[in-house]
């Protein structure tokens, strides 16, 4: 089974992008921020990670320097709406953050991420 982590801080969004995962037959795990995302990644094997931009606590530019670290090669995907904040506050022209495999703008349809998902694992299992 491939297991995705969600970072986001909007419940109902999180819940419903897990909700869509599970019906793919993928194992979802949900973090509410950066931080607790960390931690279930010490604890947990993650095959790829879906994450917010703007959160509490840790947002997504710091969480996936972090994530980094200790996991070179974990494919992630970085959502956000929030194009004017992310400008204002990192001084990024998108949300393609660097550390990033893929973005996608939101609102999005679940179809356009389970194919940007389903370009990563493919990618990833194509270099093993």
């Amino acid at each position: 089974m491939t297991t995705i982590l969600i970072v986001e801080d909007e419940d109902l969004l999180r819940e419903g992008v897990q909700e869509v995962l599970e019906m793919h037959d993928y194992v979802v795990i949900g973090a509410g921020d950066g931080i607790e995302a960390l931690q279930w990644l010490s604890e947990t094997h993650v095959d790829l990670v879906v994450t917010d931009l703007v959160m509490p606590n840790m947002d997504g530019v710091d969480f996936v320097a972090k994530l980094r670290e200790s996991h070179p090669d974990l494919p992630v995907i970085v959502a956000s709406g929030s194009t004017d904040s992310v400008i204002a506050r990192y001084g990024l022209k998108s949300i393609d953050i660097p550390g990033a495999n893929a973005s996608i703008p939101k609102p999005f349809k679940s179809k356009d991420l389970l194919a940007k998902i389903e370009e990563l694992l493919a990618q990833r299992v194509a270099v093993k």
